[in-house]
């Protein structure tokens, strides 16, 4: 495959620049290549390290030291020099005569590796080139037909499009090639890192500057890792046995020889070397690409686990019956909080901005606000308080509030309201009115900030029903249980057919009557049944007037605060929406499985940013 190369000098393969993106440093660059301008040039072109002075590169203490793999450009950094400069760690001594051996003066040298300076000497490669790096060493026929002199020790390293070699003692007593190779030539084999080096631009698929570079007459020793920068996470994956990897590394490609192969594995990733000890071919090969020093296979996996509400253990189990490698849940509490949980708040920040930029154009909004507790009853740890906007059923803010923060948990409900109406307020969108549940503490905090309040008319309803349900199983209550279900639909009747409080109160006082099979009223607001008059075909399911069935039934439907509580019910908006948002935050954090603080927040924004998907496909 054709790599990128030096314009000067296409055999350097030390350290290479692209252009740079700036303009005018771009056409300083151009006019050190053309000595001007042109209109037409080969957009990929490369400098080497070579033409630039040492003020120019950032770690050049570091890469000298053998710290840092490439050198890095500083900002506004122009080619001055059209000599080579020699960046690069020096060779021992020692070093470079443990390496000499002499070959006969009659041979023919073929040059091995890509990045060599002519070589002036009959020698294999005694003197280490500090400034010499190869990217993807290549031999040509030639070569093969004559010596077979390879290098055991080139390997390509796990670098993203920077694919560097280096020697290692793994076979200290084979002959060296005559490719000069960076760094020392005996040192202890050390694992390499998965990491990317930052690259200025791709260093593969560009054509060689080389009028005599002919790829038919080529063989290539090592594949370049042709990782894009940003990796396309929409690849198809495969389940793979590692005996059919194998296979693919048994036999050498160029000899047919079996070869030395072995695996490296972290999580799903796994990598594989293979070594051929007759002709010294050696290359490597991974399962997926690398962010950093992130297996990408790895973090996807964690990122569907996360985004999808799947447990961890519970897929750990699935992958563990099928013999699936996979990584440990440490890694995966890794990836959740070093790239997950980061990526979904930024999410979440921004669609709280946009959607409260859209909304402070019209004016005061109405919410609904209500609370999720991570368990039920008394003893909850965390509490997420949510507000909704009741015309677009928009979550405008989530917080969390845990129990210790407020001296308990009957005080995260008011806490996490108040922190919700502060965060509305600050970015300058006032309320209108707000629908809740009757909570004690809410009803005083809202009247304290003078902001109106209505009751959601399924929670006044469910807690209406369990007392009516429990007195219709009491003695002499039995007619009750005709009536329950009558009853709740007067509830939401009363309150979503009238306009003002005295209206539903009227309305709900009219049930009174009606159930003594009386459908006139004295109120004027509501003087008669809106219903037919029909006889009834039941004469025994009416209250009779004086009994004690009605006199309790009376006493629990009409006292003071059931009575104010009908009042202040919501004509309007209700929080069925709401309570369908918390439905789907137990999908992504279920009330079983304990959560950290931030687990469980993110697992709450996150349920927002599904919910809105949810929306937009019903909506198509």
């Amino acid at each position: 495959m054709p790599t990128k190369r030096c314009y000067f000098h296409p055999d350097c393969r030390s350290t290479l620049f692209s252009l740079p993106r700036d303009g005018e440093v771009r056409d300083q660059w151009l006019k050190f290549i053309f000595n001007s301008v042109p209109q037409n040039y080969y957009p990929n072109l490369a400098l080497c390290a070579a033409h630039f002075t040492e003020e120019s590169f950032h770690n050049l203490r570091e890469y000298n030291a053998g710290f840092a793999q490439r050198l890095v450009l500083k900002d506004g950094a122009v080619p001055t020099l059209k000599t080579e400069a020699v960046y690069g760690p020096q060779a021992t001594t020692s070093q470079q005569g443990a390496s000499s051996q002499e070959l006969p003066t009659t041979s023919t040298l073929h040059e091995v590796g890509c990045q060599s300076d002519p070589i002036e000497t009959e020698t294999v490669a005694t003197e280490i080139k500090p400034k010499m790096r190869s990217v993807g060493t290549q031999l040509s026929m030639g070569t093969l037909s004559s010596f077979h002199l390879r290098s055991k020790g080139i390997q390509a390293t796990y670098y993203g499009h920077d694919v560097g070699t280096q020697t290692t003692d793994m076979f200290p007593d084979v002959q060296l090639s005559s490719t000069p190779v960076r760094g020392s030539v005996f040192r202890p084999s050390k694992r390499p890192r998965l990491v990317l080096d930052e690259e200025e631009e791709s260093e593969l698929n560009v054509e060689p500057t080389d009028s005599t570079y002919n790829p038919d007459s080529v063989v290539t020793e090592e594949s370049e890792l042709a990782i894009d920068p940003q990796p396309d996470h929409s690849d198809n994956k495969y389940i793979v046995f590692e005996s059919c990897l194998r296979e693919l590394f048994v036999s050498c490609p160029i000899c047919k020889t079996k070869c030395v192969v072995q695996s490296r594995r972290r999580g799903t990733f796994v990598a594989f070397t293979q070594l051929c000890e007759k002709c010294n071919y050696y290359r490597q090969w991974q399962s997926q690409p690398i962010v950093g020093s992130t297996p990408l296979g790895n973090l996807l996996l964690s990122a569907a686990t996360y985004f999808t509400g799947g447990s961890f253990k519970q897929l750990e189990k699935i992958f563990k019956a099928m013999k699936l490698q996979m990584m440990h849940f440490v890694t995966f509490r890794i990836h959740a909080r070093n790239f997950i949980e980061p990526a979904i708040i930024h999410k979440w920040n921004q669609d709280q901005l946009n959607l409260i930029r859209q909304l402070q154009e019209g004016g005061n909004v109405a919410v609904a606000g209500d609370m999720r507790a991570d368990t039920p009853g008394h003893s909850a740890k965390f509490g997420s308080y949510t507000i909704m906007h009741m015309e677009t059923n928009k979550i405008l803010d989530l917080q969390l509030v845990q129990s210790n923060e407020v001296g308990g948990s009957y005080h995260m409900e008011k806490e996490g309201l108040k922190r919700c109406l502060d965060n509305l307020e600050s970015h300058g969108l006032a309320v209108d009115y707000i629908v809740t549940d009757r909570h004690p503490q809410i009803q005083k905090y809202l009247r304290d900030r003078n902001i109106t309040q209505f009751y959601d008319v399924w929670h006044f309803e469910k807690g209406l029903s369990k007392k009516l349900d429990k007195l219709s199983k009491m003695k002499d209550c039995e007619v009750l249980k005709k009536w329950l279900h009558s009853i709740k639909n007067h509830v939401y009747w009363s309150a979503i057919s009238s306009e003002s409080g005295p209206e539903k109160v009227a309305k709900w006082n009219s049930l009174q009557n009606h159930i003594q099979n009386v459908h006139v009223h004295e109120n004027h607001l509501f003087p008669k049944c809106e219903h037919p008059d029909k006889v009834s075909r039941d004469p025994k399911k009416w209250f009779q007037p004086g009994s004690i069935a009605l006199h309790k039934v009376e006493k629990l439907l009409y006292n003071k605060r059931v009575l104010k509580d009908i009042e202040k019910l919501s004509h309007n908006f209700q929080t069925s929406s709401l309570e369908a948002f918390h439905s789907l935050i137990l999908r992504f954090a279920p009330k079983n499985v304990i959560f950290p603080f931030i687990g469980m927040l993110c697992r709450g924004m996150h349920s927002k940013a599904s919910e809105n998907r949810t929306n937009i496909q019903l909506c198509r």
